[in-house]
């Protein structure tokens, strides 16, 4: 049996500590002397041994309690929850050391005004990087997107600009949860090589998800994917000789000055005649919705306002690097019905929209009701599109 005293020396921590996890219900005595001492057994030795693990490796005393509480809990779940927050935890260090680092070789007079734009361009990044933590907020976007007007979907619709054959090989930058591949996986030709990278761990489970269900509906297909951690915003790749290389709905994430760089990247990547191809917004996409935000709360964040790249402008960025560039917008709108879904569109936008907008909800969606038209329809103009580049 053991003291508190005893307790704390047999495992290298101070009392105060084990008195702590007494008060917060972790770890309770085995026991009471007759003088009222706590007194604690083996099975409290082993208890703590875990206490301390796990808060070595960053768990909250709400999960340890969990965890050593409850023998129902799966810990190698929990664990694989905790290696991606530490991986996120570690992203956002790395991405403070370089701006730390780049700040440091600013000369004098810029060096203020340089760590300024470096950390907002690194809060830039967070605001991304929470965005498309998992599939969540993704799954939420493209859920609106079922009262499409157009007569072929979107992915379809771009999966024509591709002209795809039989063996090619393909490589896709920000893959999300790759659901563009689920959609045309019936169209698509025999003997594909897909390779598939984004920098969101939390998307690349969704998408390992999806190459599964993929393979095990089409197996006569004889697709074979490669799942790859890459971030756009510094890209590289171990294998070259792609004929088709896509980044939908990912330049305007990155930052202007970081994208020449890809482009580079890309054209070295590419075969010669292969084709490059980017999807991307205009400059009136979803415009009755975002004057409804502004107009309800113009403090709610509309995150295409802070693009700098469009899809009428894109060719003008692109000629640099690519002789040929088409564009094309779809012939798209939307017709939404269901107030819930447009709800949720928007607070997927960002968390502070969540919690604004949650705070409000039942006047939002009167307002929403309210702008629909004598058929229960609110009408959202789309604009959106694809431009496809040739290398060569």
């Amino acid at each position: 049996m053991y003291t508190v005293g005893d307790l704390a020396k047999e495992m290298g921590i101070s009392v105060r500590t084990v008195r702590f996890y007494d008060e917060k219900g972790i770890l309770r005595p085995a026991g009471y002397s007759q003088a009222g001492y706590r007194i604690y057994d083996e099975n409290s030795v082993e208890k703590l041994q875990k206490i301390l693990m796990l808060r070595f490796l960053d768990f909250s005393l709400e999960q340890i309690e969990q965890m050593v509480g409850d023998e129902e809990v799966d810990v190698r779940q929990s664990l694989a929850e905790q290696e991606r927050l530490l991986t996120e935890k570690l992203e956002h260090l790395e991405r403070v050391l370089l701006a730390v680092r780049r700040a440091k070789s600013a000369e004098k007079p810029d060096l203020w005004k340089k760590l300024r734009e470096i950390v907002e361009l690194t809060r830039e990044r967070e605001f991304v990087d929470e965005q498309y933590r998992d599939d969540e907020n993704f799954n939420k976007r493209v859920n609106i997107h079922e009262y499409s007007t157009a007569e072929v979907g979107f992915f379809s619709w771009m999966l024509e600009k591709l002209k795809l054959e039989s063996g090619m090989k393909i490589l896709e930058i920000g893959c999300g949860n790759a659901v563009f591949w689920k959609e045309v996986a019936p169209l698509l030709p025999e003997r594909l090589e897909i390779h598939l990278t984004d920098y969101s761990s939390g998307m690349l489970a969704g998408a390992a998800e999806t190459v599964e269900e993929i393979q095990e509906k089409f197996p006569q297909k004889k697709f074979r994917f490669v799942l790859e951690k890459r971030d756009a915003e510094n890209f590289s790749y171990p294998v070259g000789d792609f004929d088709r290389i896509m980044a939908n709905h990912v330049l305007f994430h990155l930052k202007k000055d970081s994208r020449p760089s890809l482009y580079l990247t890309i054209r070295d990547l590419l075969k010669e005649k292969g084709i490059f191809s980017c999807s991307l917004i205009g400059r009136e996409h979803n415009r009755e919705l975002h004057q409804l935000l502004k107009q309800f709360d113009s403090r709610l964040d509309i995150p295409s306002d802070f693009f700098d790249i469009y899809l009428e402008t894109a060719e003008d960025e692109l000629q640099e690097y690519f002789p040929a560039i088409q564009w094309w917008e779809q012939d798209n709108n939307l017709l939404v019905p269901d107030t819930e879904a447009i709800f949720q569109y928007v607070s997927s936008y960002s968390k502070e929209n969540a919690e604004r907008l949650a705070e409000e909800k039942e006047r939002f969606c009167t307002m929403i009701d309210k702008q629909k038209n004598s058929d229960g329809f609110f009408f959202i103009h789309k604009a959106t599109g694809c431009v496809v580049c040739k290398k060569g």
